[in-house]
C-alpha cells in the first residue's frame, strides 16, 4: 500500500529534475545570446558571464571576483552604474576598444546582485546620425529658396493695383511660406541641439532672462489679451546655455498663450526647491487629455492638427524643450486637466543651480 508520504518522496526527485532541466535551458540560452550578459555580486564583482561578454571584455576563467570597473573603464558607465537603483533606459557609451563602435549598457538590480546586459547599437547609432544629418542638410538647403519666395511674395502683396481675387491667394501663400520657414528654423535648432555633444555652459542670470521672456510674452499677447503674471521667488541662477534655455522657456510660455482662450490667466514662476530650482508656466486654458501627455514631446505630435495649424505651431516646440532639458540634466513635468488648464514645469538639479553671489 502506497502512503501519501511515499507519493511525496517519489514526486520530489521529479520536481528537482524538472528544476534542474529548466536551469540548464536558461543557462544555455544566456550563453547563446549575442548580447553580453554579466552577473555581478553586491560588491560589483563579476560572478558569471556568457560567451558574448567573454569576447567583448576579454574575460578569462580567473577573472571571476574582479571588479566590473577593471574591464569597463568609461566614466559615463561608472556614473550610470552608481546612480542606478531601479529599472531604467540604460546608458550609451563608445567602445573603449573601438571608437567607431557604440554600446548600450542596461543594469537591473535584483536583491543584492545585479544583471548587466551590453548591446551593440553601432548600426542604430549610425542610422540616427544619418537621420540627423539628413534633416539638418535638407533644412539648411530649404532656407535660401524660402527666403527668395518670401521676398517676392511680400513685394507682390504690396502692389496697390492687385486684383482682389489674387490678393487672397498671395496672402495664403505668404502665411504658408512663413509657417514653412518657422518649421525649417525649428528643425535646424533641434538638429543643432542633438548634434552638439557638448555646449558652452555659463552663469545665467535667471531674473534677467525671465524678465526678457516675460516682455516677449507680453508683446506676443497683444492679440490674446491674457493676464500674465511673473513671480520670482529666488535670485538663484543657472549654469547652462542661455540661448537654448531662452528658447525652451519661451516655448512653454508661448504655448500657454496660444492654447488659452482669450482673456485667460497665465502665471510664470521661478522658485527654489529641495532638488534645485523650478520654472513653471500655469494656465487656465483648454487642458490636455491624459492619453496625450506622454507623447507631447514627440516631433510633430499634435493633439488637434487643425488647431495647431491655426495657431501657427510647428509641432517641434516641446521636442526642443525636451532636448534642451536633457543637456541640463533637468526634467519636464506636465500636469493638466481638460477644460481646467495645464502646468508645465522644468525642474533643474542642484548641480546646475548657482546663487547670484557666486555666479
Amino acid at each position: 500500500m502506497t502512503t501519501k508520504q511515499d507519493q511525496q518522496n517519489q514526486s520530489e526527485p521529479v520536481s528537482h529534475q524538472d528544476a534542474s532541466d529548466q536551469l540548464t535551458k536558461i543557462r544555455s540560452a544566456l550563453l547563446a545570446l549575442r548580447d553580453a550578459v554579466i552577473l555581478l555580486n553586491e560588491d560589483d564583482n563579476v560572478e558569471w558571464w556568457n560567451q558574448a561578454a567573454q569576447d567583448l571584455l576579454s574575460l578569462q576563467g580567473d577573472d571571476a571576483g574582479k571588479s566590473i570597473f577593471d574591464f569597463i573603464r568609461v566614466p559615463e558607465f561608472r556614473q550610470y552604474y552608481h546612480a542606478t537603483t531601479a529599472f531604467n533606459d540604460g546608458v550609451h557609451i563608445e567602445s573603449w576598444q573601438d571608437p567607431k563602435r557604440y554600446l548600450k549598457c542596461e543594469l537591473t538590480p535584483f536583491g543584492d546582485e545585479k544583471l548587466l546586459i551590453i548591446y551593440d547599437v553601432t548600426r542604430l547609432q549610425h542610422l540616427e546620425e544619418m537621420r540627423r544629418d539628413f534633416v539638418a542638410n535638407v533644412s539648411h538647403e530649404l532656407r535660401t529658396p524660402l527666403t527668395v519666395m518670401m521676398g517676392y511674395l511680400e513685394n507682390f502683396s504690396d502692389q496697390p493695383d492687385m486684383p482682389p481675387h489674387w490678393r487672397r491667394g498671395f496672402e495664403l501663400m505668404t502665411q504658408q511660406t512663413a509657417r514653412m520657414n518657422r518649421i525649417v528654423n525649428d528643425l535646424l535648432l533641434l538638429s543643432r541641439i542633438e548634434i552638439e555633444e557638448t555646449h558652452e555652459l555659463n552663469y545665467i542670470d535667471m531674473t534677467r532672462l525671465l524678465t526678457n521672456v516675460y516682455d516677449d510674452a507680453q508683446a506676443y499677447n497683444q492679440e490674446y489679451k491674457h493676464t500674465i503674471h511673473l513671480q520670482i521667488d529666488t535670485y538663484d541662477g543657472l549654469y547652462g546655455s542661455e540661448m537654448y534655455l531662452n528658447s525652451a522657456l519661451s516655448n512653454l510660455v508661448i504655448n500657454a498663450i496660444k492654447y488659452t482662450p482669450k482673456g485667460g490667466k497665465i502665471a510664470i514662476s521661478w522658485t527654489r526647491t529641495a532638488e534645485g530650482c523650478r520654472f513653471a508656466v500655469e494656465d487656465n486654458g483648454i487642458g490636455i487629455a491624459p492619453e496625450h501627455i506622454a507623447r507631447l514631446t514627440e516631433r510633430f505630435y499634435r493633439i488637434d492638427k487643425g488647431r495647431s495649424r491655426a495657431t501657427g505651431g510647428t509641432g517641434l516646440g516641446l521636442a526642443i524643450v525636451k532636448h534642451v532639458l536633457y543637456q541640463h540634466e533637468a526634467n519636464l513635468q506636465i500636469e493638466s486637466v481638460e477644460g481646467v488648464g495645464s502646468t508645465f514645469s522644468m525642474v533643474f538639479p542642484a548641480a546646475y543651480v548657482r546663487s547670484a553671489s557666486t555666479g
